[in-house]
């Protein structure tokens, strides 16, 4: 099933060209990851599939919009509280083979600022993988994982892809050789 239709989009900053003519069918059951240097602009056309920067140049529908469970640079948690609590504040319930998993089981009553930033990163996944949601878009999703925690992301990854999940990220470190690839290169 298409998901998103991306037509000819280009993006400027203050009247810089970021990157243009990014054309791309998204289906559902595919891996997509958007890859390219520092500052070609793979956050930005995240953003723009998950609808937080308009765009007239994509077509997709509300039902598509609403099975979106989007992951950012940053977190998303908030610090001063325990990592079940992030979950509990939006009516989730922590699965705890995830926490088992990702091994933050001991931490599940701690708070967020005492965790490491490769912990943070492991609660923020677990929320993304917990919400249920059939569109996974994550802008660097290995960032600060350990080897371990890599490999069990992307068995995640194709166990979601095999339950006709989608999956759109923004990389530029462990390569998924089955994905479709959106290249960005800088303009100059």
């Amino acid at each position: 099933m298409n998901l998103y239709s991306l037509k000819k989009i280009s993006f400027q900053i203050d009247g810089k060209l970021i990157f243009s003519d990014v054309s791309e069918e998204i289906n559902s059951g595919e891996i997509i990851e958007v890859r390219g240097k520092n500052g070609s602009g793979k956050t930005t056309l995240l953003k723009i599939i998950t609808g937080l920067i308009n765009c007239e140049n994509i077509d997709s529908d509300n039902m598509t919009l609403n099975q979106v469970s989007y992951l950012g640079h940053k977190n998303g948690l908030i610090e001063e509280i325990t990592l079940r609590q992030n979950f509990e504040i939006l009516g989730m319930q922590v699965e705890k083979d995830l926490l088992k998993k990702f091994n933050l089981s001991q931490l599940k009553n701690q708070k967020i600022f005492n965790l490491s930033y490769g912990e943070k990163r492991k609660v923020a996944l677990i929320r993304l993988i917990s919400s249920r949601k059939n569109i996974w878009i994550m802008d660097e999703p290995f960032a600060g994982l350990d080897s371990k925690a890599i490999e069990d992301l992307k068995n995640i990854i194709s166990d979601h892809i095999e339950k006709n999940g989608t999956v759109i990220m923004a990389n530029h470190q462990e390569e998924f050789p089955e994905s479709k690839k959106i290249i960005l290169r800088s303009v100059e």
